[in-house]
């Protein structure tokens, strides 16, 4: 196995994968045509012909089989605490770069969040486990992921406030992601795989093995049975992840949208590390787990004002528009 200063720089690697794919992709996608806005098709034609988003999908599939082997050798409070640091590489970004603002509520929910993540770090396992048993437990998280990211995209149309909007594609492409990062921890187990061996790391892209991992969901019996069924789960909740994702880049506040959905998805990633592969979770670590959700809940807040000044520019500008009618009515009957 590796030691703690290899691991470390492992974890370093993915920070930079990781938030170069955010980055790129969020530049991308700021300049394609928009989700919701247009057909779906297009606005794929468009994202294939960006080359800034192109980058930031080349990062983000190195990332998918090497997070793969770091989970295998990290525990995933470990990799989720180095993960977080690159927050500061959005926050920079989005109010250097975008222009950005964000309300007070916002601004106190996201310093609570991560006062919380600081007391979650405390006494973290590096290591992970090999156990894992929960089986019907994380089919029931991947059947209600599935559901909540359905439901969401089939309102996203119908709602009109940008901050509700926002918040709901944070948490789908949270919940999807989260959903896709458990799945590249348990195919390993399911599958008897060790990924911490040294030499393993160079054959990430084992495409035979891949095959029989695909064709093994329809051998049961077979040793490839129960990873393929985590294989396919990984593939949907990529999917979804994916569209959401792109909706959050397009439709969001990095400043916002994209702590806010790190934080869901860190929070995730260590409860389940507790709960299904045995990590050790100290008790100042909770008290950091109940604050990060109290900032998660205030950085959500959505503002009384902020929706009633909504209503009012949506208020005004129809009455606006229908004095002009009634001018031009009138002025047509006058002729």
């Amino acid at each position: 196995m590796f030691g703690p200063l290899e691991i470390v720089i492992f974890n370093m690697v993915y920070v930079g994968l990781a938030y170069g794919s955010i980055i790129f992709q969020k530049a991308g996608a700021m300049k394609a045509p928009k989700f919701g806005e247009e057909k779906s098709l297009a606005v794929l034609k468009g994202m294939i012909k960006n080359k800034t988003w192109l980058l930031g999908i080349i990062f983000n599939v190195i990332a998918i089989p090497y997070s793969m082997f770091l989970f295998s050798i990290s525990s995933l409070s470990f990799v989720q605490i180095f993960n977080r640091v690159g927050i500061v590489l959005i926050f920079i970004y989005a109010f250097k770069v975008l222009k950005e603002k964000i309300t007070s509520y916002e601004l106190l929910g996201l310093v609570i969040s991560y006062a919380g993540f600081i007391l979650t770090i405390f006494d973290v396992q590096v290591e992970t486990t090999i156990n894992f048993t929960r089986d019907a437990e994380s089919l029931v998280f991947f059947l209600i992921t599935i559901v909540v990211c359905v439901f969401i995209i089939s309102i996203y149309n119908r709602e009109k406030r940008p901050k509700v909007k926002e918040i709901m594609l944070s948490v789908g492409a949270a919940m999807a992601g989260l959903a896709g990062s458990l799945a590249l921890k348990i195919i390993p187990r399911a599958l008897g795989r060790d990924l911490g061996q040294p030499d393993y790391i160079f054959n990430l892209f084992n495409f035979p093995e891949l095959g029989r991992i695909m064709i093994g969901f329809f051998l049961p019996g077979s040793g490839y049975f129960l990873g393929s069924i985590y294989f396919y789960l990984y593939m949907t909740s990529f999917t979804f992840n994916f569209f959401l994702l792109m909706m959050m880049y397009q439709h969001g506040r990095a400043a916002v949208a994209i702590p806010l959905n790190n934080s869901i998805n860190f929070l995730g990633l260590v409860i389940f590390g507790y709960f299904m592969f045995e990590e050790r979770i100290a008790v100042v670590s909770w008290i950091g787990i109940f604050v990060m959700i109290v900032g998660i809940f205030l950085a959500s807040k959505i503002e009384t004002s902020m929706i009633t000044a909504e209503k009012k520019g949506t208020s005004l500008d129809s009455a606006t528009v229908s004095k002009e009618n009634g001018d031009k009515a009138a002025k047509t009957n006058s002729e």
